[in-house]
Formats: structure tokens, C-alpha cells, sequence
């Protein structure tokens, strides 16, 4: 008991302070304190098995950045699982309208963000997210993880079209869109190069707690729209439902776990989870 209202008591403190250290600055001893309260509330990612009695499912969850230790655990899990004969299927939303990076300003002006932050950059957004995030992180590489092409390695999830079609649409003039933000995300990063590193310590902290609150699934589903949760879930849970005869690694978003093994067991109650730990992005 007393364990649980120190992760509530940090929590609660954490989703309340991280935002105001990031951005406007604190007390110095809450300041000082963040990376202690991140080390309380590490950032952990589910490994799911599940079975129905006559075929396993093994679910990892995600996350477009970390360290290359994590992506060499999950491609050597996907190895071992293919040599196994179980198929393979993964996250990665397709862009079949050729708009590259443009993707996400098309998904954050769905979304209501604003029109500029994404602009003055080549680079990936998360790349440019990545050393705030963490030193010595680097961007989820789907080729590297799965290995070679093959029919037991599916892609399955929508693609840029069908998500922009399931989400509000671009409001159609400039007086209806969100305002600029004051900054763009590559300015962000700019300044963050440039702070002390004991700031950029206490940065990471501050989004490492944010992430490692917010990734259960539950907060997710609250404020995103269903074109980005629940449709690529239940796609994936029709897929599996599909492959009556295989046994399946699902490589997912941390935060479409949960909500993918819900799908599974609510269509068939055979379903059961019979084991769970936890892997460290980084």
C-alpha cells in the first residue's frame, strides 16, 4: 500500500511539475530533484504472452526511440521467433501519398497542433526529439528489426490516407487553424543543445516522466482521436484472428498493448495471458 501512494504521490507530482521545469523553470530543489523522481518512475515497455490453447501470441511493446541495445533485443526476439515459423507482424502507419515528413504536419493539423512546429527541419521529428529524450538514442528502424522481407512479415496497420481520412479534417482556411507556436520544433532543439548539461539532465528527466506516465494506454485513448488507437488496434486483432493456424510476434506502440489483447480475448474468450515482464527502452 504504502509502495502504490508513493507511485501516486510521485505521479501526480511529476505530471504537475515536468511541464513548468521544461519550460519556464521551478524551485531549485524540485528543479534539482527531477531525475530522482524519473528513476521512480522508470519508463517500461510490456512483454505479453498470450495463448488460446493451441497457438501463442507474444506482443512487445514500442517506441519510435531508444537505444540501440532495445532494437538489437527485439530484432535478435524477431530472429528467433521467424526461425521459429511464427509470423511477424508491425507497426508503421504507410505513407502512400508521398508526403514523407509532411505526414505528421498533415496529422498534427488534423489534430489541432500548430501549422509551423514541424517546419525548418529534414531530419525525422523524432530524430530531432531524440537527445532530449536521452544521450545516445537512436530512431526505430523497421527493416533492421524485422530482417529481411518475407511472407511471415506483415505490416499491418493503416496507411497515411486512411488515417488522414478517419481524422478531422484540415480546418480549410488560415483564420479557422490553431496560431503558430512561438517556436518550431527544430528551434527547441537549438536551444536545448546549447543548455548546460546539468539542464539537459533535468530536461530528459522531466519527458522521461511525462512518457513514462502517460504510455499505459489508458491516457492515450482518452484524448486521441479512434483513427490513431482503437482502428489499428482492432486491425491487428483481426489479423491474428485470421491467422487461425500460426503463432504471432506483434511488434506494437506501447500504448496499443493493452488495448490489442482486450480486442483478442473480448472476440474469443480461449484468449489468456499466461506471462508478462517489462523491458527498458533505454
Amino acid at each position: 500500500m504504502k509502495s502504490r501512494l508513493r507511485k501516486v504521490l510521485c505521479i501526480t507530482g511529476a505530471v504537475i511539475l515536468a511541464v513548468p521545469v521544461a519550460v519556464a523553470g521551478v524551485g531549485v530543489a524540485t528543479f534539482t530533484a527531477l531525475p530522482l523522481i524519473a528513476s521512480a518512475l522508470p519508463l517500461e515497455l510490456s512483454r505479453i504472452m498470450l495463448t488460446d490453447g493451441t497457438r501463442q501470441v507474444e506482443m512487445q511493446g514500442m517506441i519510435h526511440i531508444a537505444s540501440p541495445e532495445f532494437y538489437r533485443d527485439v530484432a535478435d526476439l524477431v530472429a528467433r521467433r521467424r526461425g521459429e515459423g511464427w509470423l511477424v507482424f508491425y507497426e508503421g502507419v504507410r505513407d502512400d501519398v508521398g508526403r514523407g515528413n509532411g505526414a505528421f504536419s498533415d496529422v498534427l493539423n488534423s489534430l489541432g497542433g500548430a501549422p509551423n512546429l514541424l517546419e525548418d527541419t529534414e531530419a525525422h521529428p523524432y530524430e530531432t526529439l531524440a537527445p532530449a529524450l536521452g544521450e545516445g538514442l537512436v530512431l526505430q528502424d523497421n527493416d533492421a528489426i524485422v530482417g529481411r522481407p518475407g511472407p511471415g512479415v506483415r505490416n499491418v496497420d493503416v496507411t497515411l490516407s486512411e488515417l488522414l481520412a478517419e481524422l478531422p479534417p484540415t480546418p480549410p482556411s488560415a483564420h479557422d487553424r490553431q496560431p503558430d507556436a512561438p517556436f518550431t520544433l527544430a528551434e527547441a532543439r537549438e536551444v536545448f543543445d546549447t543548455l548546460p548539461g546539468w539542464v539537459q539532465n533535468r530536461v530528459r528527466a522531466a519527458f522521461q516522466i511525462l512518457l513514462s506516465t502517460t504510455t499505459s494506454g489508458r491516457y492515450a485513448h482518452a484524448v486521441l482521436p479512434p483513427a490513431i488507437t482503437t482502428l489499428r488496434e482492432q486491425r491487428v486483432a483481426r489479423e491474428i484472428e485470421d491467422a487461425r493456424d500460426r503463432s504471432i510476434l506483434v511488434l506494437y506502440g506501447q500504448l496499443h498493448i493493452n488495448a490489442i489483447s482486450s480486442h483478442l480475448i473480448a472476440a474469443d474468450p480461449a484468449w489468456r495471458i499466461v506471462s508478462t515482464a517489462t523491458v527498458k527502452p533505454f
